[in-house]
């Protein structure tokens, strides 16, 4: 279960990925969140478990949504690339001739996705048309406003609708600089929490270094249970960080 969002993931970003590297980059991991709770733990049973646990979080929570953001920070700036050379191009050519020039300058899967669009194009299919699929992929307000304009500048071809596309082009490019930046802040946000974090869970470590005696005592009485149960909440307030991180709307659509 817990591969197969590993792998949903990676597909996501068409990158391949096999169960052997998910076990290689599990165990490490494992073998990392276990020594770090064996130094709070004087039990290995309860070292394995909660190890075993954060493992699992890690992985499925703060890797796989670091991929995801880096990833849809890459397809914006595919799109902003994408806009500003039709919106260049369009001065020189017809949307045809300039959707077969742009390509040279995108990467996947945008480039794929615009091929598809100029195949539409010739067999027929209108330009708005043609751009269905590829509207309803990046679902974003922004880009389905300026393929709906190049059918209006592919009709007409003046002067107003390459200024609109040019203006639209621009709007993107401040979408991605508002985002960069509204990344930026989130990142530490983000960052400062787990320094803070981290220094709440090496006080039982540095506890257990200065009196080593009464540490042991305690965890051999409610110890334990008080550990699990200060683990078991840290994880529940990093899966709303997490959330509240992965959430990079700000008045656009997603991807």
């Amino acid at each position: 279960m817990f591969y197969q969002k590993y792998k949903r993931t990676f597909n996501y970003m068409l990158q391949q990925t096999s169960f052997k590297e998910y076990i290689i980059k599990f165990v490490i991991v494992l073998i990392i969140t276990s020594a770090s709770m064996y130094l709070i733990f004087p039990k290995v049973i309860y070292t394995v478990i909660i190890g075993f646990i954060t493992t699992v979080f890690y992985i499925n929570q703060i890797y796989l949504n670091s991929k995801k953001i880096n990833y849809e920070k890459y397809l914006l700036t595919q799109l902003t690339i994408y806009t500003s050379q039709m919106s260049l191009l369009l001065t020189f050519n017809n949307v045809y001739k300039s959707l077969n020039d742009v390509v040279k300058f995108l990467g996947e899967p945008i480039k794929s996705d615009i091929i598809k669009v100029i195949k539409q194009i010739e067999i027929g299919n209108s330009i708005t048309t043609s751009f269905k699929d590829f509207n309803e992929k990046y679902n974003n307000r922004t880009i389905s406003l300026f393929n709906q304009t190049l059918e209006i500048f592919d009709n007409h071809g003046d002067r107003d609708s390459e200024e609109v596309l040019h203006n639209i082009s621009e709007e993107l490019n401040m979408l991605k600089i508002r985002k960069d930046k509204y990344l930026k802040y989130k990142k530490e946000w983000r960052v400062n929490f787990y320094v803070v974090l981290f220094l709440c869970m090496s006080m039982p470590i540095i506890l257990k270094a200065m009196i080593p005696t009464i540490y042991l005592d305690f965890m051999k009485s409610i110890g334990n249970a008080v550990m699990i149960g200060i683990v078991i909440a840290n994880l529940f307030i990093i899966n709303k960080v997490e959330k509240t991180y992965r959430d990079q709307n700000i008045g656009e659509g997603g991807y």
